[in-house]
């Protein structure tokens, strides 16, 4: 936006400039850059600010008088008011932490913009865009490889698990938030990372693909973060075959991650000791006010009758920030039991599971927040 800035400063302004239609989209995506440039410490000078709110308010685009610099402008702005209904955004300070992006590659047609993004030192969260001329589905998210310098080769093959937010704006544009948790391995002070895109993909029928190549660099600096550690505080809760324990906290001004130990007894657990049997640890995350908090929830790998007895799988829970006035918050585990279905597929492999009985919840677990 810095750069923006300078290059109208230095236009001479062509004072014949014709009011133009613009979309919600487009003013939104104006009018957020302008409020998040406020909510900061380095402040624009007033007159630039005073023109951008000028132009939110006005609908005027810029094509009249700089057509060179309007085709070159990336997109500016998000679409986080887009996901606040979706149950994995957890991100509600996004936009107050995060880093201006706005670099547009487009690629068979297709252009993505990475607006924004953030690293928490738990969680990498990158806000972009897609548009194309063609319907690209329900659900299009950017599929490619994601690695930063500072990971070595670390999350090479395993260790992190990603998430997709997306959501459809209109015909042909699309809003989507890339979430990358680091579970295991390096959580360097700052990254200087590199998205490659490869396709674009449609989770809602994954066999729509399509093909490209879409690169983008990102640098970023880790926000402050505290962990506390819950390991002798007995934070835990026990049923028929299951031990379940909070283990510790990292709290960063986006974020609470919850980090848990689960050991399971599948046979005791499912009630049975009837062929394969696999058992799925599931959480509610609530404060004392009656606040219920959307998650992203990591299973590990879960307990199967596959697993030897000692099996442990570290399970972990990342959420918004709890709310200012909560004194406590209480999670809630709740079992699901599987089997396969009778249904067999050709490839045994896939073959669908089915639950053994309704899932049910076990002692739930408390710990103070002050």
């Amino acid at each position: 936006m810095k750069r923006l800035y300078k290059q109208f400063n230095r236009q001479k302004m062509n004072t014949d400039i014709q009011p133009m239609d613009v979309s919600d989209l487009e003013k939104a995506r104006i009018k957020r850059a302008v409020i998040r440039g406020a909510k900061k410490k380095n402040h624009m000078p007033r007159n630039l600010s005073v023109a951008a709110a000028f132009l939110v308010a006005s609908g005027i685009t810029f094509s009249a008088a700089f057509p060179a610099l309007a085709a070159k402008l990336p997109i500016v702005g998000n679409f986080f008011e887009q996901f606040v209904d979706h149950d994995n955004y957890v991100f509600e300070k996004f936009d107050s932490f995060s880093t201006d992006i706005g670099v547009t590659k487009e690629s068979n047609g297709i252009a993505v913009t990475v607006t924004d993004a953030v690293y928490d030192g738990e969680n990498i969260a990158i806000a972009y865009t897609i548009e194309s001329e063609h319907d690209l589905g329900e659900r299009p998210v950017l599929e490619g490889n994601f690695h930063a310098e500072e990971f070595g080769n670390e999350y090479e093959h395993y260790g992190f698990y990603s998430r997709y937010i997306t959501k459809k704006v209109s015909d042909r544009e699309y809003a989507g938030l890339f979430i990358y948790q680091l579970i295991e391995g390096p959580k360097p002070d700052a990254i200087n990372a590199t998205w490659d895109g490869s396709s674009i993909l449609n989770l809602s029928n994954v066999k729509d693909e399509f093909p490209g190549e879409w690169s983008f660099q990102l640098s970023l600096q880790a926000l402050d973060n505290q962990t506390k550690s819950f390991t002798d505080m007995g934070i835990d809760s026990s049923a028929q075959g299951i031990d379940v324990a909070l283990t510790k906290m990292t709290k960063t001004p986006i974020s609470n991650t919850l980090y848990l130990s689960e050991k399971v007894d599948v046979p005791s657990a499912a009630s049975e000791d009837e062929e394969w049997r696999g058992v799925l640890i599931e959480y509610s995350v609530k404060d004392d006010l009656g606040n219920e908090y959307n998650m992203i929830y990591y299973p590990d790998v879960g307990h199967s009758t596959d697993f030897q007895n000692n099996h442990v799988s570290k399970p972990r829970i990342t959420t918004t920030q709890f709310h200012e006035d909560a004194t406590s918050i209480t999670i809630t585990p709740i079992v699901n039991v599987y089997k396969f279905a009778s249904e067999v597929d050709e490839d045994p492999t896939s073959r669908p599971l089915e639950l053994v009985k309704e899932p049910y919840a076990i002692e739930s677990m408390e710990f103070d927040l002050k």
